[in-house]
């Protein structure tokens, strides 16, 4: 009766996604046109962001629907010793904050002449406070990890560090989902890919009521994948990026396993670090690291078009679940 719970909620985030994309399109197609009017009405015109707002919706909606069908078929699942509702609950709050602090730096790049957001400190705050409140919530319960695997080394434990450790992975993560949104359907095809694992995972490590947050996730980005995919003619925009972001990096540290989140987001982990060392050389050699920067940039200076650096990235994305699941076992 799970999996049916799961087939409910990957099924209604796809349906919801699709219908809020079909009414969300046009109005934030002329917001974008109502903003490139106002800032440069001969530039040419680019597919709105904002649809981030999609993907948030449609998905704790169908989380919401999910997980009380789960509980109908399963009702011991309310008072479990391992605390599924509260894991699953901080886990999706864990995303929308990421997803709310994105939303407002979108907000505000719309309303900003020169298109700008919230600046870097205050957006990292920002991010740093979202983590906090995942491991307040995870402490409280006494599910917060000490601990993390490493890959051939066993088991180290972190003591008092751990959240801070936990704390940067999720920051991190959310500035490199960040960095990754400018390409065409790459933080989405990838993000998809990686709740596909993220589903796996969480049937092999016995947390598969868990699996109903991925599943709900995986069928709203199948569904976004219709608008986002190359060429997009809708963004997910810095809303949608650091919401998948931070689902990426919650949901396995609510299921006890934070390491994980290192291969699942492979592609963005290395989107950001590619970023990173072209600002850092800029910054002290004087001269750019790579000939562009991020991944994507670089793929498309290689001549790789956009449906190309797509595939590629997801290929990434692939073997980081590989690597995911040889981490699990």
């Amino acid at each position: 009766m799970i999996r049916f719970a799961l087939v409910v909620a990957s099924t209604l985030g796809f349906v919801l996604t699709a219908a809020l994309g079909n009414l969300m399109v046009p109005m934030l197609r002329e917001l974008e046109r109502s903003r490139q009017r106002r800032e440069d009405p001969a530039a040419p015109e680019q597919p709105p962001a904002l649809g981030g707002l999609c993907l948030m919706v449609g998905t704790l909606a169908a989380v919401g629907v999910g997980w009380v069908a789960a509980c109908a078929a399963q009702p011991d699942l309310l008072g479990t010793d391992a605390q599924y509702v509260g894991r699953l609950l901080t886990a999706l709050l864990g995303a929308a904050l990421f997803g709310a602090v994105g939303l407002w730096d979108d907000l505000l790049r719309l309303g900003s002449p020169g298109g700008l957001g919230l600046r870097r400190l205050p957006r990292l705050g920002l991010e740093a406070a979202a983590a906090a409140v995942v491991e307040l919530l995870l402490a409280a319960k006494g599910c917060l990890p000490t601990g993390t695997v490493l890959p051939g080394g066993g088991y180290l434990e972190l003591g008092a560090a751990a959240p801070l450790v936990w704390g940067l992975v999720l920051v991190a993560l959310a500035e490199c989902g960040r960095v990754a949104d400018g390409a065409d359907g790459t933080v989405c095809g990838t993000a998809f890919v990686a709740m596909l694992g993220l589903m796996m995972l969480a049937t092999r490590l016995g947390w598969f009521p868990l699996a109903v947050l991925p599943a709900a996730l995986a069928g709203a980005l199948m569904a976004f994948l219709l608008w986002n995919f190359p060429p997009a003619k809708l963004h997910p925009g810095h809303c949608g990026s650091l919401f998948l972001a931070g689902a990426v990096g919650c949901i396995p540290l609510c299921m006890g396993y934070g390491e994980l989140a290192v291969p699942l987001a492979l592609p963005l982990w290395a989107e950001g670090a590619m970023m990173g060392l072209q600002l850092l050389a800029a910054r002290f050699a004087g001269r750019p690291l790579f000939r562009a920067a991020p991944l994507h940039r670089w793929l498309e200076k290689r001549g790789c078009d956009p449906v190309t650096v797509f595939y590629w990235l997801c290929a990434l994305a692939v073997c980081g679940v590989a690597l995911a699941v040889q981490l699990a076992s």
